[in-house]
């Protein structure tokens, strides 16, 4: 029992149950404790606490583990794990904290109580004599070394059979020093390197050193990498063994990992290669069951890396490779097989499932890769093969590429390289529209929307390009080069501006009722700060946001995150109206209209192209118009070209037509000299529209 300065026992400490025992191990000269498996400490005589000057309620109930110093741990683990299994416990060298916080050598040795459960350590201070071996030129000085050396040492017999491990090799390793005492010492390692480290040991001749790579075998069965050196001192009167030294080897083993994964990957993508492709294809051919595979090829692989440099061709082949990696229908095997192509090969039982493979990453992969500044955009080609009952996986593979080749063949555009002169004209277009941006030529025109008795009801705000040779530039001409050269947000923004700008001046000039169209790009309104910054450019620039509407379109709203709600809901609260655009198109139903934040929907143009020629686009209109109607909802039909089809509109209930039957977009000023009303060009033979 430990007891405090006056001699009584302390309340904290277990009592003895023997107390002639008790008395008899408390007058002992040397620290003995007492603790549990778990390594708690559960008592200490009185020698305990003259040595290492401890106040018993700060260490009884604690782990001995805490006492111990770091550099120990493994070897005190290994120990208490392994004490139950023998007699008694060899002699350890272990430094204990005291309680001035120095570190005092303990002489150990513990003995394990079947009928307590208990380990009884007795100790022995050789803190003085451990200071004087570093004086002494004999194995007690090895020893001390040995012990406190940072790597592992291991010391082996002319047979092989281990003597002694240091406590670094503990420590690393967990093993214990007694139990690795007297094994072979290939049982330390790895099966596969067994043969080559007794190799090794075998031809180090007398004095000399090898050194050698391989796995050690850790207690909880892990292996590690390590480099050794093996020095023969069988011959020295002191030593006589094989020295053992190793360090971990990390980075042999991370080189050796990675030479093995550039086995079957691909070092640009971390795909599968071919190799690895075709051995893991393979297997699931011997699965048994259906198999398809799926060819994935870019168009104009070869110009993207031409026209904006390797650096952005890298970027579009890791972005396909990572969309192709994200797609987990049917867990397809997937690698890159070539410049420009990546294969998946799928299990499974039905063709369809192929199918709808093929479906998704048609509409997923091709998505824009921005690089830098710049925007790239790309297309992909597809082609698949299945087969219920695959013998080769050849076979599936030439009918893939055979199909693959035709979709090429039919496509001239795509199959047709960029010309050299063309990659020049494309590179002076993109400096031109960044000059463009500088000059002020991009600029929104305005296509009205009339109610059915000509007045003007809004207009659309559509981008523009003044281009000082060519004239105006229309859409087609502006976004695919704005998107290439980084350029779409910053174009974006500046319709955004003008379009603010012009409403207000529709407000100053009387005309605040008539409505600004604005698209938003589907990113834009995904950006969580999307809402707060557009209402605050209302304020900068003294739009009313009543007079605004903001279109996205439809394919747009199939899936819109939270942030796309919220910022629709922001901006419905401040009074500006949101509407789906080329409503009739995406994959939803009408009955999506019930689940949305909007306003109005705008009916595509080719539904009304439609009208009263095919029956379906006609039958659609109709339940379009009906389903706004019932809804509340505001109904534009865009695309409005003939005199029937306004008719024919109108007749189904609609209120407001956009087309060139009215008039195509045109500048502010020559809004300005439309409002209040526009006629339809079926009733102004010389002029396309009027006051």
């Amino acid at each position: 029992m430990l007891k405090s300065a006056n001699g009584s026992a302390d309340d904290s400490v277990m009592q003895v149950g023997d107390l002639p025992l008790q008395r008899s191990i408390d007058v002992l000269p040397d620290p003995v404790l007492a603790i549990d498996r778990a390594g708690t400490l559960r008592y200490a005589n009185v020698a305990a606490a003259q040595v290492l000057e401890w106040n018993p309620a700060d260490v009884i109930g604690t782990s001995v583990i805490h006492l111990i110093h770091p550099d120990d741990h493994a070897l005190a683990h290994a120990s208490l794990h392994t004490i139950a299994n023998k007699p008694s416990g060899a002699l350890l060298t272990l430094r204990v904290r005291t309680g001035r916080a120095t570190w005092c050598y303990l002489e150990i040795r513990g003995t394990y109580d079947a009928s307590t459960d208990e380990i009884m350590l007795i100790a022995r201070d050789v803190s003085d004599r451990h200071g004087l071996e570093l004086g002494r030129g004999d194995g007690e000085l090895l020893r001390a070394v040995m012990a406190n050396m940072h790597g592992m040492v291991l010391l082996v017999d002319p047979i092989g059979v281990v003597g002694s491990i240091n406590g670094a090799t503990t420590r690393l390793l967990g093993h214990d020093p007694e139990r690795v005492r007297g094994r072979p010492i290939v049982d330390l390692f790895h099966p596969d390197d067994r043969e080559r480290m007794t190799d090794a040991l075998h031809r180090t001749e007398s004095h000399e050193t090898t050194t050698v790579d391989g796995r050690l075998i850790a207690l909880d069965g892990e292996d590690m990498m390590c480099q050794f050196t093996i020095n023969n001192l069988l011959d020295d009167p002191i030593v006589g063994s094989y020295v053992i030294t190793a360090q971990i080897a990390t980075a042999l083993a991370d080189a050796r990992d990675r030479v093995d994964f550039l086995a079957d990957h691909d070092n640009r993508t971390g795909l599968l290669n071919r190799d690895g492709f075709v051995r893991a294809a393979g297997e699931l051919i011997a699965a048994g069951g259906g198999l398809g595979v799926l060819l994935v090829d870019i168009v104009q692989f070869r110009s993207i890396n031409e026209l904006y440099g390797e650096p952005a061709g890298d970027a579009v082949l890791a972005a396909v490779a990572e969309r192709l990696d994200r797609v987990r229908i049917a867990d397809p095997v997937t690698a890159r097989v070539g410049g420009d192509q990546f294969v998946l090969a799928i299990r499974t039982s039905s063709e369809r499932a192929i199918r709808m493979l093929q479906e998704r990453i048609t509409r997923d992969v091709p998505r824009p890769v921005a690089v830098g500044d710049h925007e790239v955009t790309f297309s992909i080609r597809t082609s698949m093969a299945y087969e219920p009952h695959p013998q080769t996986l050849d076979a599936l593979l030439i009918h893939a590429s055979n199909e693959l080749a035709s979709v090429r063949h039919r496509s001239e555009a795509e199959t047709t390289q960029i010309s050299r002169d063309a990659l020049d004209e494309r590179r002076a277009q993109l400096e031109q529209l960044r000059t463009a941006l500088d000059d002020d030529q991009i600029q929104p025109f305005f296509q009205p929307i009339v109610r059915p008795d000509g007045t003007l009801a809004a207009v659309e705000a559509l981008v523009r390009w003044m281009h000082p040779v060519r004239g105006v530039l229309g859409a087609d001409a502006v976004l695919p080069l704005a998107q290439m050269a980084g350029l779409a947000a910053t174009i974006d923004d500046v319709v955004i501006d003008k379009a603010m700008h012009f409403a207000a001046r529709l407000e100053r000039a009387g005309y605040g009722n008539i409505g600004v169209h604005i698209n938003i790009d589907p990113k834009m309104i995904a950006h969580p700060a999307f809402g707060a910054s557009f209402l605050d450019r209302c304020r900068r620039l003294n739009a009313n946001p009543t007079q605004l509407v903001v279109e996205i379109t439809e394919n747009d709203l199939l899936a819109p995150g939270a942030s796309s709600l919220a910022n629709m809901q922001r901006l419905r609260f401040a009074g500006i109206h949101v509407s789906i655009d080329d409503f009739g198109t995406g994959y939803s139903s009408l009955s999506h209209l019930l689940e949305l934040p909007v306003d109005g929907v705008k009916i595509d143009r080719r539904f009304v192209a439609g009208i009263d020629v095919d029956p379906a686009a006609t039958n659609l209109t109709t339940a379009i118009i009906g389903l706004s109607e019932s809804l509340g909802l505001a109904c534009v039909a865009e695309g409005v070209e003939q005199p029937y089809q306004r008719d024919r509109l109108q007749a189904m209930g609609c209120r407001s037509f956009q087309g060139w039957l009215f008039s195509p977009a045109v500048s502010a000023d020559e809004v300005m000299a439309m409002v209040p009303r526009i006629v339809p060009i079926d009733d102004q033979p010389t002029s396309r529209v009027a006051i």
